[in-house]
């Protein structure tokens, strides 16, 4: 879902401050919901991934992963006038590991909506999507084949699952409906009321056929494509994020585990589903309840960037309605980018119904710092 500018050797700004004129407006699930501009430390992007099989153990391509930035998701300074305002981000692996990583700033990041849900976005001439009226399929276009930037080509996404937001309703896009009965603090407060997140293609295929920097990345993979959007860069309200999606076997997954900052909560979303129907989609505090939960445990030790320590592995409960459980264990083969306050890692995924058959498939999962956490197993 994220990618950071730069790391930031220091990630503190200053108290918050939200402008009340960023009200969520869009008329398309897919479409604008604020609006950044370079007055204000507002935030708002379209993340889309495909991930193959690896052609060999190990390894954790073939991978392309783009985000399409209006406004910046960590900022060490508010003043932020100086950078450009729209840019895609292109992170992913080659089939044989190598990997890469571009920023390709735009002149503009506009928006357009059309019948039903459909939406085009323009960043520039560099870059495009187009997502369909009934948010069944979505292209992507990259067109930014001079140096520096190297990448030319399309992405085409098919989906098989309904768009969604969190918390299993229909007509909010934001985490309110889960939030504790205690007082909030302005941290929680943002995060709760004012972090937006819509999930336009949960699960499906995706085409990629790109060409990076003269060599050609060309598979067909899983797909996934959702957007974010709040008033604050996130390092002003978030101090540990975690998130992850995959396709294995017969399932559809996502999750979401955060803490604000200056915060004890701990809050989750679960997402599960099947071709039959959606086992969870639900929102909840850590300890608040036993059943229709998801709980993302991480485990082991290993190197992290920049002299930091990280999971080895995670483990991915699904407790549902009824008490059935679902777990998935999560191996990293790669991460990119890698960084301090970020890592995202593509890797293997395991599991299912416990007790059931157990099914493997690539997943990514990452693990968003801005209160740089010391993990420790």
């Amino acid at each position: 879902m994220f990618l950071l500018r730069k790391t930031l050797s220091l990630l503190a700004v200053t108290s918050l401050t939200i402008s009340t004129q960023l009200v969520a407006y869009a008329a398309s699930f897919d479409g604008q919901y604020i609006q950044p501009n370079l007055t204000n430390t507002a935030v708002e992007w379209w993340w889309g991934s495909a991930v193959g099989t690896p052609e060999s153990p190990g390894t954790p391509g073939p991978v392309l992963q783009f985000l399409f930035y209006q406004g910046y998701s960590v900022l060490a300074d508010l003043n932020h006038s100086a950078l450009p305002e729209y840019y895609i981000t292109i992170n992913g692996f080659f089939p044989n590991g190598t990997d890469f990583s571009l920023t390709v700033p735009a002149t503009s990041g506009d928006i357009s909506e059309g019948t039903g849900n459909a939406v085009t976005g323009t960043w520039g001439t560099v870059g495009a999507f187009r997502t369909s009226s009934d948010l069944k399929t979505m292209t992507v276009t990259f067109n930014a084949s001079d140096a520096p930037y190297g990448i030319s080509g399309s992405m085409k996404f098919t989906s098989n699952r309904e768009n969604h937001y969190g918390c299993n309703v229909t007509d909010s896009p934001y985490f309110e409906t889960s939030k504790p009965s205690q007082t909030l603090n302005e941290t929680e407060n943002v995060f709760f009321n004012q972090l937006g997140w819509a999930v336009t293609i949960p699960g499906g295929t995706v085409d990629v056929d790109v060409t990076i920097n003269g060599t050609q990345l060309q598979f067909t993979g899983n797909g996934y494509h959702d957007q974010n959007w709040m008033p604050l860069a996130l390092n002003e309200f978030i101090s540990s994020w975690y998130f992850g999606f995959a396709e294995i076997g017969p399932y559809t997954l996502s999750y979401v585990s955060a803490a604000p900052l200056n915060s004890s909560i701990v809050f989750n979303t679960g997402y599960l589903s099947t071709n039959q129907a959606v086992l969870q989609n639900q929102c909840s505090i850590t300890g608040s309840k036993t059943t229709d939960i998801s709980i993302i445990r991480p485990t082991g030790e290993m190197a992290g960037a920049e002299g930091t320590v990280a999971p080895s592995g995670w483990t991915l409960s699904y407790v549902v309605d009824d008490g059935t459980e679902y777990e998935f264990k999560m191996v990293p083969t790669g991460v990119n980018p890698n960084m301090a306050v970020y890592q995202r890692w593509t890797g293997l995924i395991s599991g299912g119904m416990k007790g059931e058959e157990s099914y493997e498939g690539v997943a990514t999962f990452e693990w968003l710092n801005p209160g740089l956490n010391v993990y420790s197993a």
